[in-house]
This record gives C-alpha cells, sequence and structure tokens, in this order.
C-alpha cells in the first residue's frame, strides 16, 4: 500500500492529508500548522516536510510519495485612505453629542461668557458659554440673575461634564450641553443648540431650511446646511455655530485615490458598508477607504525538489493548485461538477470554474482593516470581533447575546466595560467598543462581510462562469457562518451556496491537500 503526502503550503496556513488504499485516495490522517517564512519560501517547505513526519510517526505510517503544486506567494497589503471630510462652509459642528444633556428644545442666539451676561441688551438672545473655570453652582446662579433681569438666555453649555447639575439649579427650562469646546464657540458670530429628550430625535439642527434661515445662509450655502443636517442624523444633542468664514483644509486632500484594476486592488468605502447597515450617523466611521492590494514575488518559489530532498520521498509536481483545489473541493459530498469552487482566505479570494480562475485580492485581512477602521478598534481586537456574535455586558456577570438571551458569566469582568460588546479572544471575553448595541454591531458586521467578500466572489464568478448556479466555498474564510450567508446573500437566489467538506470528512481547509494527491494518483 503506497501512502501518499498531499502537501498546500498557503499563505497563512499549511495543510497536510495522508491517504493510501488501493486508488491511493482514502484519507488516513490530516493536520495543519501555520506557514513558517512565507509560501514558495525554503523554510516553508522544511516545515511542511517535518509536519507530514510527525502526523505519520502519530499514526505509525511511513511516507512513500508525495504530492506538491510549488506555487509563488500572493502578497496582498491592506490600508486605511483616509478621506476629505465633507465641507459645511460657515457652519461648524461644534458637538453631535454630550457626555451629559439636559432640556428638551432648542435656542439660536450670540454666545457670551457667563460671567458677562447681564451686561448684553436684554432683549438680544444669547447662549450662555462657561469654561472649565465656573462650576455648576456658579453657572446656573450667573443664568438665573440673568433670566431674573429679563435677559433673552436661549441656551448653556459648559465645557464641564456638569449639564444636569446645572440644569436642575435653572429656574427656567433651557436646553443644556456639556463637554463643549468653548472657547471656540465663543469666537463665533451665532450658535445654535438643541437638545432632544430620548427617544427624541433632533427636530431643527437636522432641517437644512431652518439652518439656512437662523443662520442667514445664502441661496448658494443651503449645501452647507444640508451636510450639516446630514451629520446630525441621529443625534439627541448638537451645538452648531457660524464662523467668521469658511474654514479651509490646511492642505487640499483629493477626495480619494485613483480606483486600481480589480486584478491587483480591492477598494471598499466604510460609509458604503453603513449605509446597508443603516447605521446610526457618528456610531461607526465613514470617512475612510479601506483596500487590498496584491502582487507576486521576484524570486522563484521552493520546488517539488526541495520538498523531495526534505521527505526523502519522491514528489509528484502538479502545475495547477487551482486544479488541485477544484478536484479536492469536487469531492463533498452533494456536489456536481459544474459548481464554481471559491478558496477564501487571509488575502485573496481564488474563484475557479472548470476552465477558468481568477485570484482577486481582498478577504480576511481586508475585513479586518475594515472593521478596525469603522470602530476606531486596533487590528489585532478587531481580528476576534469581526469573526462572529458579540455578547453585551450587562453587568459583570451577566451578559446578553444578539438573540436577546441573557446568561452568568462564571467569572466577573472588570466593572469599567459594563455596557460594552464583547468577543471571544484566547485570553477569554475582550471588549472592543461600547459605541454600538449589539443590534447595530451585528447589521454593520453582516454588511462588511456582504461588501467586502461577498461582493469580491460575485466579481470573481462574473468573470470565469456568469451563468453559474452553484458555488462551493473552501478555505480558511470558508468556516465563517455569516460569510456563508453574506455569499448567498449576495449572489442571490438563483445560486445555491454551500461549503466544502473534503471526502465527507475533512471539512473545507483541505481542498487542495486532498486534491494534490487525486491528481498525482492518477
Amino acid at each position: 500500500m503506497t501512502v501518499w503526502a498531499g502537501v498546500d503550503i498557503g499563505n497563512a496556513t499549511t495543510e497536510i492529508v495522508l491517504c493510501a488504499g488501493d486508488a491511493g485516495l482514502d484519507v488516513l490522517a490530516s493536520a495543519r500548522t501555520p506557514t513558517r517564512g512565507g509560501k514558495g519560501s525554503l523554510r516553508a517547505v522544511e516545515g511542511a516536510a517535518q509536519l507530514a513526519r510527525r502526523l505519520a510517526e502519530r499514526h505509525g505510517l511511513t511516507i512513500d510519495r508525495a504530492a506538491f503544486a510549488p506555487t509563488p506567494p500572493v502578497h496582498s497589503s491592506v490600508e486605511r485612505i483616509q478621506l476629505q471630510t465633507r465641507r459645511t462652509g460657515r457652519l461648524v459642528v461644534a458637538t453631535r453629542s454630550a457626555a451629559t444633556t439636559a432640556g428638551d428644545g432648542a435656542g439660536v442666539g450670540v454666545p457670551v461668557p457667563v460671567e458677562d451676561l447681564v451686561t448684553v441688551p436684554a432683549g438680544r438672545a444669547v447662549v450662555a458659554c462657561a469654561t472649565r473655570q465656573w462650576g455648576y453652582d456658579t453657572v446656573a446662579g450667573q443664568v438665573n440673575a440673568a433670566l431674573a433681569q429679563g435677559h433673552n438666555v436661549v441656551g448653556v453649555l459648559t465645557a464641564n461634564d456638569e449639564a444636569v447639575l446645572v440644569s436642575n439649579r435653572l429656574t427656567a427650562p433651557l436646553p443644556v450641553a456639556d463637554d463643549v469646546d468653548v472657547e471656540a464657540v465663543l469666537s463665533a458670530a451665532l450658535v445654535a443648540v438643541e437638545v432632544r429628550e430620548a427617544p427624541a430625535p433632533l427636530q431643527r439642527l437636522t432641517d437644512p431650511f431652518w439652518l439656512t434661515d437662523v443662520f442667514g445662509l445664502g441661496p448658494d450655502e443651503r449645501g452647507d446646511a444640508r451636510a450639516v443636517a446630514d451629520q446630525l442624523f441621529d443625534s439627541a444633542c448638537a451645538v452648531v455655530y457660524l464662523a467668521g468664514a469658511a474654514l479651509q483644509d490646511d492642505e487640499p486632500r483629493d477626495s480619494g485615490p485613483a480606483t486600481p484594476p480589480a486584478d491587483v486592488a480591492r477598494v471598499v468605502h466604510l460609509g458604503a458598508i453603513a449605509t446597508q447597515a443603516n447605521s446610526r450617523r457618528g456610531s461607526v466611521s465613514v470617512d475612510s477607504l479601506v483596500m487590498a492590494t496584491m502582487g507576486g514575488t521576484d524570486r522563484p518559489a521552493a520546488g517539488a525538489d526541495a520538498l523531495s530532498d526534505a521527505l526523502g520521498v519522491l514528489v509528484t509536481r502538479i502545475d495547477s493548485e487551482a486544479a488541485a483545489a477544484r478536484a479536492g473541493a469536487l469531492t463533498t459530498p452533494g456536489v456536481t461538477s459544474d459548481v464554481v469552487v471559491v478558496d477564501v482566505g487571509g488575502g485573496t479570494v481564488d474563484v475557479v470554474a472548470d476552465g477558468s480562475r481568477v485570484v482577486l485580492p481582498g478577504a480576511g485581512q481586508l475585513l479586518t482593516t475594515a472593521t478596525a477602521a469603522a470602530l476606531g478598534i486596533s487590528r489585532s481586537a478587531a481580528e476576534y470581533a469581526k469573526r462572529a456574535e458579540a455578547l453585551t455586558a450587562v453587568t459583570v456577570q451577566l451578559v446578553e447575546d444578539e438573540h436577546g438571551r441573557r446568561r452568568f458569566l462564571d467569572k466577573p469582568i472588570d466593572g469599567r466595560c459594563t455596557g460594552w460588546l464583547l468577543t471571544s479572544a484566547p485570553s477569554g471575553l475582550l471588549p472592543f467598543t461600547s459605541g454600538l448595541s449589539g443590534a447595530e454591531w451585528r447589521s454593520w458586521r453582516l454588511a462588511a462581510k456582504r461588501l467586502v467578500i461577498g461582493g469580491n466572489v460575485m466579481n470573481g464568478i462574473e468573470r470565469v462562469a456568469p451563468g453559474a448556479t452553484g458555488v462551493l466555498l473552501v478555505g480558511g474564510g470558508a468556516g465563517d457562518d455569516e460569510l456563508v450567508r453574506a455569499v448567498s446573500e449576495q449572489l442571490g437566489q438563483a445560486v445555491t451556496v454551500g461549503r466544502g467538506n473534503v471526502r465527507g470528512a475533512l471539512g473545507h481547509r483541505f481542498a487542495v491537500a486532498y486534491g494534490l494527491v487525486a491528481l498525482a494518483a492518477e
């Protein structure tokens, strides 16, 4: 009986299968490990040989032959590109959220230091502005004194986190916002403040016609008012002021890079993900592009001879890794030869039909970068957060999943994480954001998978098999249940999408490794 080793060295992981039998195709054992030294390197080949020998020894086998497809690496780099902020002319959004707010209403007036309120003519509408030196009791006292003298105070802004404390001491109901850059507001000609009690959203500052009227904007500035109003949807508190002149960027910035060809780059706009997820304004970043670019290498890949030397057996060279992936994937029970095989990796998406193949940049790594950029978190935290459903920390020991089910933890979490979303990491539950609810995070995550990877798969299928009715997902990405759903939703009901299960037992990761043996044994 000849024992075959199928050796698949990928960009991220290396998979080994040992097969034997009359046709050489019965699976005896399988294993995988992270690729060391980079795909195509001699170190990676030697690491694969070590794994194969350990696997054989563990099962009391001796490797007689091996099958290998020497392939140079496909380098995939991912970057975030900041886009130019939408211009708002003379209008400036001082804040669209505050630590705390109080009152319910809107007011427009001249910004005046709280200590100077009584010096302003009594009929003039003013917004009281308190810098950090003024405590809540003093601020409330100054405003109350001005109101008692007949001054028209229409709102209160404070730099300190004391809105509720100020409001509770006022003699008249006024909108109060805190954590405001009061120094910047005091330099303005006019300021508008609006606060609404939950769950009501803003009403005035989200109306471009109202903004145009109260700030005395010209017809050519209506677009600026519309841009401000669009930013403030979903807010419950906002402060907008009128600057003396339209703010200018220190350096002109392009609206974004020219879109490279799809063969070498994949570009995704964070705003498109937020739009599809119907995200609240300000809950996730939308002002960036994320882009994955692809390139090969000039150095030749370590070949079959190198693996033969490392293993000490004859190695059959297979010229096409894509053909091997397809041969292995088609052993999945229930599939037919007309399906398109899609290998989803960390850097690329490989789409393989009968006789044609395309490799497209933009897969797991791009999804990680998009998640990190949208939430403002590290790539390492985003890598775990993107994978699956999150938990919401209701208390230090009570969590709620995305289905509304609650359970108690065996070990309490840090009290500072209450209200945060938690994801599973090797060290335990990892808090990654407090800016989204569980339902909002789920909506964004699924939308990101549809656009980042589902869109890439659809692009590849349109190029190699536009009439495909069946798609089989293999590779590391195929282990993500939500990704399978995202691809299915993107392709529509006319296309059947499933996950590979090589030989009905090996799962989705070993399509290439098993396919190498299948082709070599022929």
